[in-house]
């Protein structure tokens, strides 16, 4: 009858022929290659807020109409157009830097119907030599807000041959200070706000992204050339601002 040999292990195991072997060297290895990965500095992530520098965007849509009126002689038009305005907007120490892109007017149409003396005359988009011109001038840094300041230019109305004419105001965020037309635009505003303002906070983390509408209306009466006229015009807007991280 053969003899049975059996040999402890000396971590415990108690197996025929059977020895322990562990992985020390592979593990002296590995220990600083893992070390050097956890001191590398994380990649920016869109919500870490050390975002510096944004793609932004401006989605402009307006419709409108305006009239002009006295004795023996009326004007009115109606008219929309959109703009698409996209540039780019870099931290400057504590301000932003706001770089002009591309400004598109994606959308313009207007129509004029002018009477005088009982000839009744319409004009369309292709009799007015002048559209409406975006300036989007800066992103102001205030009371942790950022506010953006544009304003939409416009030209003489009616264009169809008339005694007098006016100034066709259009769109003006809050913190525009070049009036055109020698109107303080912000009084008129009667239903919404003109306040373009987005949160800093969000920003930062990476994007942000506001909708704003507002009724805008002013009427008047002046002396003309020839006599007193009734010069009236309105506006409704709405804006889109998009301001996402590179």
């Amino acid at each position: 009858m053969g003899r049975r040999f059996e040999r402890r292990a000396k971590n415990g195991y108690n197996g025929i022929g059977a020895m322990s072997m562990r992985p020390r060297m592979t593990l002296t290895l590995l220990t600083p290659l893992l070390l050097c990965f956890a001191l590398l500095p994380a990649p920016p992530t869109p919500g870490s807020g050390t975002a510096s520098s944004w793609e932004v965007k401006m989605a402009l849509d307006v419709s409108g109409e305006y009239k002009m009126e006295g004795t023996g002689v009326r004007a009115e038009g109606v008219y929309s157009f959109a703009f698409l305005w996209t540039g780019t907007m870099e931290k400057d120490d504590e301000d932003y830097l706001l770089v002009h892109g591309r400004c598109d007017l994606t959308k313009w149409k207007i129509e004029e119907k002018a009477g005088r003396e009982g000839v009744l005359r319409i004009l369309t988009t292709a009799d007015f030599p002048e559209k409406p011109a975006l300036k989007v001038n800066y992103i102001l840094r205030l009371e942790g807000g950022l506010h953006v300041d544009f304003a939409v230019q416009g030209f003489s109305v009616p264009q169809a041959p008339a005694p007098d004419s006016f100034e066709l105001v259009l769109p003006a965020s809050y913190e525009n200070t070049a009036r055109f037309g020698g109107i303080n635009y912000d009084l008129f505003v009667k239903k919404g706000s003109n306040k373009i303002i987005l949160d800093e906070k969000d920003v930062r983390r990476g994007a942000a992204m506001r909708s704003f509408d507002w009724t805008w209306k002013r009427q008047t009466w002046i002396q003309g050339q020839e006599q007193i006229v009734l010069q009236a015009q309105a506006h409704q807007t709405k804006v889109k601002v998009e301001i996402t991280a590179r």
